[in-house]
């Protein structure tokens, strides 16, 4: 393997073993390798601005102890908003208030704060909250023993490994038409009638973020089918990398079990046995050759189902299908046809979900487009009915 290889599985090592996507809060958090303390916010614009033109913040309170994490990990700004990072070595410091100075430009709301923000002449004044920056933009949605966690890919937001080249919208796609047909896969399998899957912990199925939130790699462009475990520690984290065309090519395995960590590459045709804590195998995953997608069974000699696109000449950034065999030697059943599309700048979700006969059911999923959260009142809607 390349040394640029294993620098890029080393970071998605590590994404999964801090919780990748997770959407808990977590606490200021210490910092790696030290008893430092970081906590963060996030200040977003009224109207979109120039790219990276960053505010000041002045720390009005505590300010001897806290300093300001530079590096786009930590502190940045976009079109869309800024967000900063301070870090403390004081041992349980009270978290500071702030001043952010940003002539010219409206602000709309403040992400991290622990109670009122008040606008001054040029900017605005607040106290941080116990939390990293709010960077993250997901939404979680849950159906029996089926976690998903959906990330809001806006392009005004790229940073990290996704700030230049070409913006991956192929992959973005892919992605999603990729977790909600793994969704109808799951509900096809018995996964989503109950809390009980049949084995110790949860199926989680994630996508991946582009916005480099707190340091988060994420890359390259893939999503997730997990089988998770209580607390996350040990979560059998499935990576299932795309190419340009959204076709996935191989699954990195990886989790972490506090005293080690467990990495492997399963390439076509290899088959993935994903373990619950008692070392039970809750199903098994296996890529297939040619961008043809992912099965998924119990066990071996059990009914298997895969999500991957129609035919070869329907790819994945199109939708994506999901099929059924009662067994190895018989022939493909497709059940369904499955499209999502995502308007990270409206926080609008649409998913359709097209069965055999022609007729398609759709939802609409709406959400906050600064933090992902659902909406209360309209959350996920029935769409008209479309044959």
């Amino acid at each position: 393997m390349t040394r640029r290889g294993r620098r890029t599985l080393a970071a998605l090592s590590l994404a999964a073993g801090l919780g990748l996507g997770t959407a808990e809060p977590c606490w200021c958090a210490v910092a790696s390798g030290n008893a430092a303390v970081r906590c963060g916010a996030k200040v977003v614009r009224a109207e979109l601005g120039k790219d990276r033109d960053q505010p000041r913040v002045v720390v009005e309170r505590e300010g001897g102890s806290w300093k300001a994490l530079n590096g786009e990990a930590w502190t940045g700004a976009n079109a869309r908003e800024f967000y900063f990072t301070l870090e403390s070595e004081t041992k349980d410091p009270l978290p500071p208030s702030v001043r952010v100075i940003w002539p010219g430009v409206r602000i709309s709301r403040v992400l991290g704060a622990a109670g009122a923000v008040t606008n001054t002449p040029d900017g605005v004044r607040f106290t941080l909250g116990r939390g990293r920056a709010p960077t993250s933009v997901g939404t979680s949605l849950v159906e029996g023993a089926v976690h998903m966690h959906l990330f809001h890919n806006w392009e005004v937001r790229r940073a990290g490994s996704y700030r230049g080249g070409p913006w991956p919208a192929a992959e973005i796609q892919a992605q999603l038409n990729y977790l909600f047909a793994a969704r109808e896969m799951c509900r096809a399998m018995g996964f989503a009638a109950g809390d009980d899957p049949g084995f110790k912990g949860d199926i989680r199925l994630y996508g991946f973020e582009s916005n480099f939130p707190n340091g988060h790699v994420d890359h390259p462009p893939h999503f997730h089918i997990m089988l998770g475990w209580p607390g996350w520690t040990g979560t059998q984290a499935g990576h299932f990398l795309l190419d340009g065309k959204g076709r996935v090519v191989k699954n990195v395995l990886m989790a972490d079990h506090g005293t080690r960590r467990e990495n492997a590459t399963y390439g076509p045709d290899a088959v993935c046995r994903m373990r619950d804590p008692d070392g039970k195998v809750g199903f098994e995953l296996i890529v297939l050759p040619a961008g043809n997608g992912v099965v998924m069974r119990r066990a071996e000699g059990q009914p298997e189902f895969r999500i991957g696109p129609e035919s070869d000449a329907v790819n994945a950034v199109d939708a994506v299908a999901v099929f059924r065999r009662e067994t190895r030697a018989a022939g493909w059943e497709r059940l369904c046809r499955v499209r999502a599309e995502d308007d990270a700048a409206t926080g609008r979700m649409e998913i359709w979900v097209t069965g055999p006969g022609g007729q398609s059911n759709a939802e609409a999923v709406t959400y906050d487009v600064d933090t992902g959260a659902l909406r209360p009142a309209d959350a996920r809607e029935p769409l008209p009915r479309r044959n």
